[in-house]
This record gives structure tokens, sequence and C-alpha cells, in this order.
């Protein structure tokens, strides 16, 4: 179905590659979009033009890994303008503080009473310290900011922490979670991608030695006789084995909570079973959602049909009032 509609599509989105797909389903749609690089950008608030009749927020907070280190808070910034223009943001502000803050995420599960890992948000190294006492080993530390698992550092024993803890890189606000390590049955961990309030897909992924980049997009490994060419944008080296799985449906109902009081139109959550008690322990929460690689063979259709159906939507219909 081709639309007319009345403003370009806007995609928010400083990464070469990762609206590629996407952008080919608007092409092929015939849809006008607009790519823009918040890398290096401007906006004069006097401008009370809205020029796009949706945007697509694609921020990821992994832009500081890039060179992008301003995206971070420039893009709250530009969200917001958008957003007091009247225009419908898919993932607002307030998804993409939730995106960009581990700490966020944490209260999160904690006013929905869901089950998560044993966490201490803290500023200095002293602070860690005073809260070890309450913690089992091994623990990891995440940078509050983080993104695709970068800058997490897991500690075996108390004195390799205490060792470490005060030259450790806590994240470019300066902020960190010390975190209980639980060991996943089968080394795997389970996405739940949520669209518009409703459940998307899963899947389940089983993670190699000492990784915490868990980016189905990103790095995978399709289990195949033949592996297919370009099913992953980057060298998989056997990094990852995604396959789909489907969710116990009171695990579903908490992902669609979740990243409804997130504001989160499209993302994933992610959860995993502990290998030491069974029970399921929520950990990320994903407002920047790139999808699985190879999605037609993996899960039998392409996520970014119906993700382009939500943005056709909105642009002609805007956003329904809550």
């Amino acid at each position: 179905m081709t639309t007319r509609i009345s403003a370009p599509i806007a995609i928010v989105d400083e990464h070469p590659e990762w609206s590629s797909r996407l952008i080919a389903e608007l092409e092929s749609r015939r849809l006008p979009f607009e790519k823009i690089d918040h890398s290096n950008h401007a906006y004069d608030p006097r401008d009370r033009r809205p020029r796009y009749s949706v945007v697509v927020n694609r921020s990821s907070p992994s832009s500081h890994r890039r060179g992008h280190g301003s995206v971070l808070f420039y893009a709250e910034a530009l969200l917001n303008h958008y957003e007091a223009l009247g225009i419908p943001v898919i993932n607002p502000v307030a998804a993409y503080r939730f995106e960009k803050s581990k700490a966020l995420q944490a209260d999160l599960f904690e006013r929905l009473g869901v089950r998560y890992p044993r966490t201490v948000v803290f500023n200095h190294s002293d602070q860690a310290l005073k809260a070890l006492d309450g913690f089992r080993f091994p623990v990891v530390v995440k940078p509050n900011v983080g993104g695709s698992g970068a800058g997490i550092v897991r500690f075996d024993t108390r004195g390799e922490l205490e060792a470490a803890l005060p030259a450790l890189a806590l994240g470019p606000d300066g902020t960190a979670l010390l975190q209980e390590f639980l060991e996943a049955e089968g080394d795997a961990i389970v996405r739940i991608e949520v669209l518009d309030g409703r459940y998307l897909y899963a899947i389940r992924i089983v993670r190699g030695a000492a990784s915490f980049n868990l980016c189905p997009a990103d790095v995978c490994q399709v289990p195949a006789p033949t592996p297919v060419a370009g099913a992953c944008p980057v060298d998989a080296s056997g990094t990852l084995e995604v396959t789909r799985f489907e969710p116990p449906a009171d695990a579903v109902a908490q992902a669609i909570a979740l990243t409804r009081a997130a504001s989160i139109d499209v993302g994933g959550v992610e959860y995993l079973v502990s290998r030491a008690d069974g029970q399921r322990y929520f950990y990320d929460v994903n407002a920047t959602s790139n999808f699985v690689a190879d999605a037609p063979r993996v899960l039998g259709f392409d996520p970014f049909k119906p993700f382009v159906d939500f943005i056709e939507r909105i642009a002609v219909e805007g956003r329904a009032a809550a």
C-alpha cells in the first residue's frame, strides 16, 4: 500500500548502516523520507515549522563508542524540539531517557515488580565498596550509559573488584551499576521485540565465551549447514547463535508492560533464566531495535514490514491521544 503523506518521514540515526533495511522498505513503498545524522546537526528553536510527518528516533547510547559522544545529550534536546512542534515521535524523548540509562531501567524493573539482578547504582568507587557486603560474587560493573555491552566488566572475587574499582571507567556520565552476575541456563538469553504495544517476536541467543555484546543484528550465527552470505552486517566469527523462540505468556506480558511504562513504541526487552534458581530475570530494555539479521529465515517474516506499516500509519493519522 502506498499512501500520500503530508511531509517526509524523518529517521534520526547517526549510525551509517543501522537504518539500511528500514530505508530499503521505505523506498520500496515510495515513501518520502530524510535521514538525519545528528552527530553533525543543528536546529533553530525559533523555527516552528513542522517539517516532518513523523520522526523515527533511532538514537543509541552506543554512539559514544563510534566517536559520536555529543549525540548522547544532543538527541534529547532535538527530540524534545520535534515533540514541542507537535510532530509525532516514534520512541520519544521519554523512551530515549530509558534507553540511555541502565539506572532508570533498574528503577523501572523495581516499580513494575519485575525480577532483576541485585543492583546498586553509584557514582563513586567508595559507594560501590560500601555496597559489597550485600552481594554474591561474581559481579559485573556496568556503565549507566552503555550500548551493545560496552564497558561491562566481570569480577569473580571481592579482591579483584576492590583492586580495579578506583581506576574503573564509569562511563560518559560518571555513573555505573554494581550488579550480581547470573549464570544463564544454556548460556542463553531471550530478547522479546515489541511493536506498538504488541508482541512482535522473540529470539533465543546463545552467546560466546565472556561476551556481553548480544546484539543479534550486529553479530550473529544463524544455525544452518551452510551459513547464508550476508546474513550478518559484520563478521560473526561464531560469536552468537540465534533462533526463534516462544517465551511464556507472562514473560511477554511483562515485556509489554515494561515498554509501555518506558514510552517505547518499538524495542526489545531481554531476560535470562538463572542457572542457580531457575527464575527469570530481566536485565535490559532497548529503545533502538535493528531486529535480527536474516530475519525471514530466522523468524519466517520480515519485521521491518510491520514496522513501516506502523510508521506509515502514524505519519498519516498522527498519534492517538493518551
